[in-house]
C-alpha cells in the first residue's frame, strides 16, 4: 500500500482579519491537494495566528481568547476535508470542554464526523500560564495513522501503544519556540521511527508575533523513515527549509516498511519484548562494618 502524503510548516503571518486567517489555511490545502495528497498534516495551535486581532490582550488570557474560534475551525476542517478528499489532520487549537479549555487537534475525514485527539502532556507553560487541562487518552484513527500533539511524541510510552494498536503513521502537530524545543521533539520524532519502524511526519509551526506569547518560534516540517534500508540514510524523505512555510510532499510505501520491519538490518518492532527489562542480580548492600559508607557519586538529588 501507499499513501501520499503532505506535511507544513505554517508561516504566521500579519493578519487584519479571521478570513485571511482560514485564507491562509486554504492556501496550505490547496498547495497539498493540487500534488494529489490523501493526508496533509499542519502544525500544533496555527490559531495563534489569530492574537494580533486582539493586540492589548494579555498573554496568559490567549487560550481563553482563541476558544471562540474552535466551531469555526473544525466546521472548516471537515468542509474542506469532504470537498479535498484529503484526511487533515488539523493541527491543533484550543478547545472548550466541560472540564475547561484543551489543546486538541481535530483531524476531518472525507465523509466522517471529525475525530479529537487531545494533548495529554502539558507543558509548564500551558500548565500554570494558560491553566489548560491534559487530555485523558490517544484517539483511534483510520488508514494506519496515529497523533501525539508535540510535547507527547516525547514519551515512547504513548507512540508505543498507537503502533500496537496498527499505527504505521504518527503524525505530530508541533510549536516550539527555541532549537532546544525543536531538537527535542525532532529527536523523539527520530526515535519514534527507530523503535516502532513507523514513518513520522513532525510538522511545524514557524514564524513569530515579536511578543509573548510568540516572540519567536524555531523549527522546520519533515517526513521521517526508520534509519533502516531501503529508506535514507538520513530518514527525512521530505524536509522545509529552516523557519520558512512550505509544504513537502512523499509517497509511503508500506509494503517496503513491513519489509524493513521482518528482513531489516536490524528490527526494532520484531525484537521489542517489555517482558525482558528486568532488574537483575542482587541489590548492593553495605558492609556491615561500615556504618556509613561512601556514597561513590556525591550526591546526585
Amino acid at each position: 500500500m501507499k499513501l501520499r502524503v503532505a506535511a507544513a510548516a505554517w508561516k504566521i503571518q500579519g493578519i487584519r482579519s479571521d478570513s485571511r486567517y482560514f485564507g491562509h489555511f486554504y492556501d496550505i490545502v490547496s498547495c497539498a491537494h493540487d500534488e494529489g495528497a490523501q493526508v496533509l498534516v499542519v502544525p500544533e495551535l496555527h490559531v495563534l495566528e489569530l492574537l494580533p486581532l486582539a493586540r492589548d490582550l494579555d498573554p496568559w488570557n490567549a487560550a481563553k481568547y482563541l476558544v471562540q474560534y474552535s466551531d469555526a475551525i473544525e466546521g472548516w476542517i471537515k468542509r474542506i476535508s469532504d470537498s479535498s478528499g484529503m484526511i487533515i489532520v488539523g493541527g491543533s487549537h484550543f478547545k472548550e470542554t466541560p472540564q475547561g479549555i484543551k489543546n486538541v487537534s481535530a483531524i476531518g475525514i472525507p465523509g466522517q464526523e471529525l475525530v479529537f485527539a487531545e494533548k495529554n502532556k502539558l507543558t509548564v507553560y500551558e500548565r500554570e500560564v494558560w491553566e489548560l487541562l491534559p487530555g485523558t487518552g490517544l484517539a483511534r484513527l483510520p488508514k494506519t495513522l496515529g497523533v501525539t500533539i508535540c510535547y507527547d511524541s516525547e514519551f515512547p510510552e504513548a507512540a508505543r501503544v498507537l503502533a500496537e494498536s496498527g499505527m504505521r503513521l504518527q503524525c505530530v502537530p508541533s510549536w516550539t519556540e527555541t532549537q532546544r524545543g525543536f531538537q527535542r521533539v525532532r529527536w523523539s520524532c527520530l526515535a519514534r521511527a527507530i523503535e516502532n519502524q513507523t514513518y513520522v511526519i513532525h510538522a511545524s509551526l514557524v514564524g513569530e508575533l515579536g511578543y509573548e506569547p510568540v516572540p519567536a518560534t524555531y523549527g522546520s516540517t519533515a517526513i521521517i523513515a526508520p534509519s533502516v534500508e531501503p529508506f535514507p540514510v538520513q530518514a527525512i524523505l521530505r524536509e522545509t527549509e529552516l523557519n520558512e512555510e512550505g509544504v513537502v510532499i512523499a509517497d509511503l510505501d508500506f509494503d517496503l516498511l513491513n519489509e524493513a520491519r521482518t528482513d531489516g538490518e536490524v528490527t526494532n518492532w520484531e525484537d521489542r519484548s517489555p517482558d525482558t527489562w528486568n532488574m537483575v542480580g542482587r541489590e548492593h548492600e553495605p558492609n556491615a562494618e561500615d556504618d556509613d559508607p561512601p556514597n561513590l557519586f556525591g550526591d546526585l538529588n
